[in-house]
């Protein structure tokens, strides 16, 4: 058997192995936080994003892929609210920017991140508090202010308040929710406008919507205002940014791991069996043939990458002046006399004549020449000569007669 028929059947066999064994083994539950309406896993959104549109009946819910100047410079900031879930919500001036807009002209902004943006919070005037900590069975509750006063405590489990916001003495903004007692969800009115914050996104997830009360959500979002049109961010999302690398995705994936470090080996050992050099044939090359075309070519792309236009048009007038002489005995000293007698021989006409030699003389007191004007000259010289040829095939047609 080739030996690299061999070695491409052994690794076949291992990647048929592998594979069979990840597709046995039990799974194993994903607890990343992705925030993501695709993701069905515990702390994805999928379940929130299909309870929007029972939420809002009659609502466009769009979703939103790239950054907001992206997306809002294809199309117009028409009138809609937003919705952004994730864990640390970081954006870059721009977006931040069309965000404060989009309030200022009667917008609803709802985000819901543990960790805020010093400009945002400055912005709006409030604090973020964050605790860190790994209680993952613990119990929450959580409050939510209504018409009648604060609700009935909502209990989460599997949910600690890491993160709350504080307030400064008489703030204006209005408190909607409380996390344990600690201020979880609250408005900010701006322009007219307003942004609605929240300090846990956790809440919003597939495991609590599912496992605890879901109703806290519907409260929650009931203090969206439905409009035309709902946005439901996709960019901002904590997956988005860790996948940058494409060797951090394989490496963070078991079977993809397992396929790469299987790879690698499979390399090595070929590279081990065939490590003794093996002789080729050397072809045998043919020598190039400078062919006049090609050289004139490779002369011509030089001049151009070089840009040196006037040198060129000086060449140009230099070939012209050398094919006067010879062929009209010539000597070009741009004066009317000249030119008259030129025409006479050549059979151009006195406009083309006078018309070229112009050209040159303004072209070469000019600094710089440009590639239009080395275009235009260089059409007065071809139309010389076309003329000149047509004025020939004239004369020896008439001689003939």
């Amino acid at each position: 058997m080739n030996s690299k028929l061999k070695y491409g059947v052994i690794t076949g066999l291992l990647l048929g192995i592998l594979v069979y064994l990840e597709s046995i083994a039990p799974r194993q539950t994903d607890w990343t936080t992705s925030y993501s309406k695709n993701d069905k896993i515990p702390y994805g959104s999928w379940v929130m994003q299909q309870a929007l549109t029972d939420l809002f009946p009659g609502t466009n819910i769009r979703t939103i892929e790239e950054s907001f100047y992206q997306h809002w410079n294809r199309q117009n900031m028409d009138s809609s609210s937003v919705i952004i879930v994730t864990s640390n919500f970081e954006p870059d001036s721009l977006d931040l920017d069309l965000l404060f807009r989009k309030a200022a002209q009667g917008d609803q902004i709802f985000i819901a991140s543990q960790q805020w943006p010093k400009s945002l919070s400055d912005s709006l005037k409030f604090n973020s508090k964050r605790l860190h900590s790994s209680l993952l069975d613990s119990l929450t509750l959580l409050q939510v202010q209504g018409k009648a006063g604060w609700s009935e405590p909502f209990a989460m489990k599997k949910l600690v308040t890491t993160s709350w916001f504080e307030l400064p003495e008489n703030s204006p903004i209005d408190s909607l929710g409380l996390g344990n007692g600690k201020l979880n969800f609250m408005a900010i009115p701006y322009g007219k406008g307003s942004f609605l914050l929240h300090s846990q996104p956790l809440v919003f997830t597939n495991y609590h919507i599912l496992y605890n009360d879901h109703s806290y959500l519907e409260r929650v979002l009931s203090r969206i205002t439905p409009r035309a049109s709902l946005e439901w961010d996709e960019y901002y999302k904590p997956l988005r940014q860790k996948s940058s690398s494409p060797m951090k995705v394989i490496l963070s994936v078991k079977a993809l791991r397992a396929a790469y470090w299987l790879l690698l080996i499979a390399l090595l050992l070929y590279i081990l069996s065939n490590i003794r050099r093996r002789q080729r044939t050397i072809p045998v090359l043919q020598p190039k043939v400078n062919l006049s075309l090609h050289f004139v070519e490779t002369i011509g792309m030089l001049y151009h990458n070089r840009k040196d236009h006037k040198d060129l048009v000086k060449k140009i007038f230099t070939v012209f002046a050398e094919q006067v002489t010879t062929r009209y005995f010539i000597r070009i000293d741009f004066s009317n006399s000249c030119s008259e007698k030129l025409a006479n021989k050549s059979g151009v006409s006195d406009k083309t004549v006078t018309q070229l030699f112009n050209r040159y003389q303004i072209l070469s007191k000019k600094e710089q020449v440009y590639d239009d004007e080395l275009m235009r000259f260089n059409n007065l010289v071809e139309t010389f000569y076309r003329e000149s040829r047509q004025a020939k095939s004239q004369n020896t047609s008439n001689h003939k007669n």
